[in-house]
């Protein structure tokens, strides 16, 4: 783990190598939950814990050194590939930090997670630094190749996402409300290993599938409806997000050209995610094709997010993206088709770019299920 630390502090310095001032060393330093920086996690590794207002210094050596409260101390001390400074209270914290960075000239930092009034904690504090760099964009970009400790975290992840489809499919009945099923969801989810979902789960049924990121509600399914289901797993701090839409009763030909429709969609983005090829070709094939039917200008959102220790991991498969896919990145393809007043139909899975074409992820056949 110590090697694999080392590698991502030092990847992620190597892309600072293009700004105009590069950074001595760069600081992350956590609010309170909810606004608790995911880099954190990422440089060191720690599996359990919040760490409120802690703060990780990483070097261009590769060397973290965690700044911790007695409260984090125990989850902190299962890390033993960094160093850990502990504080028991906030001036010894501002020392330990001034100590730390003393002889840095120019600092850099995440303003993407940073908030305002810890960024004005920090400037007040280290006086003494000459120049603040934003380093939000080098971090965006580290994090989106994953190693291999990440794949393999996000493969179990996507396991246990893909397992419960069996759950939903066998859970649906005449008036199950769609608050009912996400509990179901949830649950399954954690019954697997899981620390919970990913993120807040969405299910919809009928009409309300027309709304991408609709909140479930007390409202009943009925006979010959459109089910929407999109949940991940968070496995690790490591994210999964899936959507299948299956048809509770007998299909109507309108839905069912709607749900081939985006079914080929989901076919033309899957064929099209290799390395070497930008994320926006991906994006454009989805949507032209969507666009080339009768459905055109009805795929209102991007083909695709990246993955990992957030469910948007910073980088996205759409038209106007800069990214060009590399071998190990993490994204989702998701196009989808939504008609107001009528419903939608989304399908979504979780892939890691490879040289010759995607690996995917989530196991769970894309074919169109009557229950």
């Amino acid at each position: 783990m110590n090697n694999i630390i080392k590698a991502r502090v030092k990847k992620i310095f190597s892309f600072t190598k293009s700004m105009k001032v590069e950074p001595d060393a760069i600081l992350i330093k956590n609010g309170i939950e909810g606004q608790l920086d995911s880099t954190f996690f990422y440089l060191t590794g720690v599996r359990s814990g919040l760490f409120e207002g802690c703060s990780i210094i990483a070097y261009p050596t590769g060397k973290i050194c965690l700044l911790t409260s007695k409260l984090e101390e125990q989850s902190a001390l299962n890390t033993p590939h960094i160093e850990i400074n502990t504080f028991e209270t906030e001036l010894e914290y501002k020392e330990l930090l001034k100590k730390k960075l003393s002889k840095v000239k120019s600092l850099g930092m995440n303003y993407n997670e940073l908030s305002y009034a810890n960024y004005l904690w920090i400037r007040m504090l280290l006086k003494n630094i000459k120049q603040v760099v934003n380093v939000s964009k080098p971090i965006v970009e580290a994090r989106c190749i994953k190693d291999e400790i990440e794949i393999r975290e996000l493969r179990k992840s996507a396991k246990i996402a893909s397992n419960t489809f069996q759950t939903i499919v066998g859970s649906l009945k005449e008036n199950i409300t769609e608050n009912q099923l996400s509990s179901i969801i949830n649950h399954d989810l954690e019954k697997q290993g899981a620390t919970g979902p990913s993120f807040q789960t969405i299910v919809a049924f009928g009409k309300h599938t027309a709304e991408p990121h609709y909140a479930p509600r007390n409202f009943k399914l009925k006979k010959n409806k459109l089910v929407l289901c999109d949940y991940g797993a968070r496995y690790n701090r490591y994210c999964s997000d899936i959507t299948r839409t299956v048809f509770f009763g007998r299909i109507d030909n309108r839905i069912k050209d709607m749900y081939e429709t985006v079914l080929k969609a989901s076919e033309i983005g899957l064929k099209k995610v290799k390395s070497g090829v930008k994320a926006s070709d991906v994006h454009n094939a989805v949507e032209d094709y969507i666009n080339s039917t009768k459905y055109n200008g009805r795929f209102i959102h991007s083909t695709g997010h990246s993955i990992g220790l957030n469910v948007h991991d910073g980088a996205s498969i759409s038209r106007k993206s800069p990214v060009i896919l590399e071998e190990g990145m993490a994204f989702t393809i998701e196009p989808g088709i939504y008609l107001p007043k009528i419903g939608g139909v989304r399908i979504e899975d979780d892939v890691i770019v490879r040289k010759n074409g995607p690996e995917i992820l989530t196991k769970v056949s894309r074919e169109l299920i009557e229950v």
